[in-house]
């Protein structure tokens, strides 16, 4: 017993190491671009005369306020990246933690207790279509909160609602012990109400970049921030597992208490070192604000939202579209690997946990990869359409390939290799529908964001009930048939957004009336006036 929890802290170990390094080694790459590629920087040229001599050229950054100067400070647009990823990651944790947990509730599972090896009976005995139920009903609640989240971001500050939809939901997190040894309805009610809370989130990161990302780092900072969404997976999928086996009241009520508990930690941080935008923020460099500030068209802060035009967008059609079938994928990985990697390759709950996380690990790393690298691509010339058309073709061909792929493979090792391979290239699709909103309607990418989550989310429940149905006998056959069907969600989604999206700023993006309509808007109030004089 000794050998085994040796060799298990070692693993753990060099899991961590090998993380740290990957992170490490991404944020120099990310140094290196933003501060030897970005238009901040002084270059140096030679002049035209031909005389040999140097000169040192400003960019327009520079002649305005750039992001670097002499006395250099750390970015605050940086700083606010790290903390939206660290919320990312207490976000994905709360959402995921049940599915490792879970495997612990309703079978029996080994735990350590008191320097002894224990077999613990399962606690709940619930059946594979009650489970399905039980892990989408955070799905439930998570539609619900999409648009309005994104409106109160728009109206209240995206910072403000991001912070406490995720404080809200750790205090949930807490009691769902509580609430699953009282009823399974409890638990069901709990999970919707943590998905009703963080149902906001991503609709306040786009309002949240809105106003703090420039035009050429756009696509970088949102990829990086998101990263956060899987390095939460990546981390809460082992330590859940070894929670289960370690941890305190049954082991897997601890998964619930720790990670609750996380998510008020970072909450505290939040608030204390965020703010809403660079014009308020109390010690942003002078240049950085003027850089920021000045990339943006902020137009009338107190338009209406065109709800109409929204809706009837054919390039929010295209994201909407993008967004179902990125989607669908995600949670056929997110919520159903666990389950596959223990019916179908028949791995126990602590190397289940780190296995169903190594997929994530690679996207966590893929994702910000492709952001940096589309943001170069655009430096150097492509075009905008072209870029977010290419990253989201690559990305959905690779992962729906993979995932297929994965189904047919003879040994575990293939099988989590095609997986981790498919996740990564899914890694991609982010720089291409995920940024696109904010191309095509800044102001209004929190409520585009809203709507086109809450169509996407529909999967979150929809996937694992079907699974739940198809792979009611738990063999091989059923889950080639869940692969294939998420292959062709994959394909139908790239076609449709190469096909309806654009990369402009879009007429009612604006914030501003065009002719047509301020002149209806007069010629309705003079009618008005000429009435009352009538009376």
């Amino acid at each position: 017993m000794t050998e085994s929890t040796g060799n298990l802290e070692s693993g753990l170990t060099r899991f961590l190491n090998s993380l740290y390094a990957c992170f490490r080694f991404m944020s120099r790459f990310l140094v290196l671009c933003q501060f030897c590629e970005c238009p901040t920087i002084k270059r140096k040229k030679r002049s035209a005369n031909g005389n040999g001599e140097e000169r040192t050229e400003k960019s327009d950054c520079d002649r305005g306020g750039g992001a670097v100067s002499r006395s250099f400070s750390f970015p605050k647009r940086y700083i606010l990246m790290i903390m939206t990823f660290l919320g990312f990651m207490n976000m994905y944790a709360l959402r995921v933690n049940l599915n490792v947990a879970i495997s612990a509730m309703v079978n029996n599972h080994t735990i350590h207790q008191k320097g002894y090896t224990v077999i613990r009976e399962a606690e709940f005995d619930w059946d594979s279509k009650l489970q399905g139920i039980v892990l989408g009903s955070f799905y439930y609640g998570y539609a619900f909160l999409q648009i309005p989240g994104g409106y109160l971001a728009l109206k209240l500050g995206g910072t403000r609602i991001f912070g406490y939809a995720i404080f809200l939901a750790s205090m949930l997190t807490l009691l769902t012990p509580v609430a699953t040894r009282y009823s399974v309805y409890g638990l069901i009610a709990v999970r919707a109400g943590e998905g009703l809370m963080l149902g906001a989130v991503f609709p306040c990161n786009h309002a949240i970049w809105s106003k703090w990302a420039p035009p050429l780092e756009r696509t970088t900072l949102v990829t990086m921030a998101i990263s956060g969404c899987h390095v939460g997976t990546i981390i809460t999928m082992p330590l859940s597992g070894l929670l289960t086996m370690y941890g305190f009241d049954g082991g897997w009520a601890s998964v619930f208490y720790c990670f609750g508990a996380a998510g008020i930690l970072w909450f505290v941080a939040w608030q204390l070192i965020v703010h809403d935008s660079p014009s308020v923020h109390p010690t942003i460099s002078e240049d950085e604000r003027n850089y920021i500030e000045r990339s943006f068209d902020k137009g009338n802060e107190n338009a209406a939202i065109p709800w109409k035009s929204i809706l009837t967008s054919v390039p929010v059609w295209g994201i909407m579209f993008g967004n179902l079938s990125s989607d669908w994928g995600l949670y056929t990985i997110l919520i159903c690997l666990p389950m596959f990697l223990l019916d179908i390759l028949h791995f126990d709950i602590q190397t289940m946990g780190f296995l169903a996380a190594t997929p994530f690990l690679v996207k966590a790393l893929s994702g910000p990869f492709g952001g940096i690298t589309a943001d170069l691509l655009q430096r150097r010339g492509l075009s905008t359409r072209s870029v977010r058309r290419l990253y989201f073709a690559v990305g959905a061909l690779g992962a729906g390939t993979f995932i297929v792929a994965a189904g047919y493979a003879k040994t575990a090792t293939i099988a989590v290799t095609c997986m981790c391979i498919g996740v990564a290239a899914s890694g991609l699709m982010h720089s291409g529908y995920n940024v696109n909103m904010l191309d095509i309607a800044p102001r209004y990418a929190c409520i585009i964001m809203g709507l086109t989550n809450t169509v996407g989310t529909i999967t979150g429940f929809l996937s694992p009930m079907m699974v739940g149905f198809i792979t009611v006998n738990k063999k091989a056959e059923e889950w080639r048939t869940v692969f294939w069907i998420t292959f062709v969600i994959y394909v139908v989604g790239m076609l449709l957004f190469c096909l309806l999206m654009s990369a402009e700023l879009q007429p009612w993006a604006t914030g501003r009336e065009g002719p047509k309509k301020k002149a209806e808007r007069n010629y309705t109030w003079q009618s008005k006036v000429k009435r009352l004089q009538m009376y």
